[in-house]
């Protein structure tokens, strides 16, 4: 995080399930004489214990979490509270006046969600609308050239609503890299792809098959051509998207921290993120648009 820091990132996203809380822990230790530098983000709603009101965005869940999040990051607020992913058992009505509650309380200065469809979305903004409680600021999607389901739905709600997007997952997992160059290969490297990844098949399912193969091989070719790097390439195609505010990365080693600030700055020519939007023109069925480069 200090080398990430130190060249000009100050936005960090966690959560309450990471690593069992952990990386809130560790992110806690990391801000603690930084944080009126750091735009600081968490997420509620992962089952964190065996009991029937340790999962979900109910009432009771979500007001000792924010406190169990604060107490973990050593602080007492977080800049955006997020939904971790919609809880289908509680009304939205609840949820909603919870998330008022935090905010109203000082907890938690911005509330956002994260994996909703632009439907949820928009039923949440309305539910909030109709009793004046504070709104959703922005949402969290997984998007990139291979899994653009936030397209159809979402980024039109969100653009009409004035909603903020910041996409994770921009290189699909690393995939888009080319670090792996055939599926009828196992990969076993303790990466996203490994069978001891703990969301393994979240990734293996959209990625894993001959068609995001083919995909990728295109991408890699299109970033040859244009002598831009794949990590370069991925990230601004997610951003020239005028729906998309900013994406997050994650790395797992120091190099790759190192290699996404190299990646963000380069310049990537729009003739090559508009040759990279046809790409998932044949396995995503998408409404078409016009990469923007701001």
């Amino acid at each position: 995080m200090s080398v990430a820091f130190e060249d000009g990132v100050n936005f960090i996203d966690t959560a309450n399930s990471y690593c069992d809380g952990l990386s809130e822990e560790n992110v806690g230790r990391f801000i603690k004489t930084r944080r009126p530098e750091v735009v600081l983000a968490t997420k509620g709603k992962s089952q964190v214990g065996p009991k029937p009101n340790d999962v979900g965005v109910n009432k009771k869940y979500v007001m000792r979490a924010i406190d169990d999040s604060l107490k973990r990051l050593g602080t007492d607020y977080v800049d955006l509270y997020q939904i971790h992913s919609p809880d289908l058992t509680t009304p939205i009505e609840e949820t909603v006046e919870a998330y008022n509650d935090i905010v109203r309380s000082g907890k938690a200065r911005y509330i956002g969600v994260s994996n909703f469809s632009g439907a949820q979305l928009i039923e949440a903004l309305w539910a909030q609308d109709k009793n004046g409680f504070t709104k959703f600021h922005s949402v969290q999607p997984r998007y990139n050239l291979l899994y653009r389901e936030a397209e159809r739905e979402l980024f039109p709600a969100c653009l009409d609503q004035g909603v903020g997007v910041m996409v994770y997952s921009p290189q699909a997992g690393g995939f888009l890299l080319g670090k792996h160059r055939n599926f009828k290969v196992e990969t076993r490297d303790g990466g996203r792809f490994s069978d001891d990844f703990k969301a393994v098949n979240f990734y293996k399912n959209t990625y894993w098959n001959e068609p995001a193969f083919d995909a990728m091989e295109q991408f890699l070719s299109i970033s040859e051509k244009y002598k831009v790097s794949p990590m370069a390439l991925a990230l601004s195609w997610v951003r020239s998207n005028p729906a998309v505010s900013s994406c997050i990365v994650g790395a797992r080693t120091l190099e790759q921290v190192r290699q996404n600030l190299i990646a963000w700055e380069e310049d990537v020519p729009i003739e090559a993120i508009s040759e990279a939007t046809t790409i998932g023109d044949h396995i995503w069925d998408t409404v078409p648009w016009k990469p923007q480069i701001t």
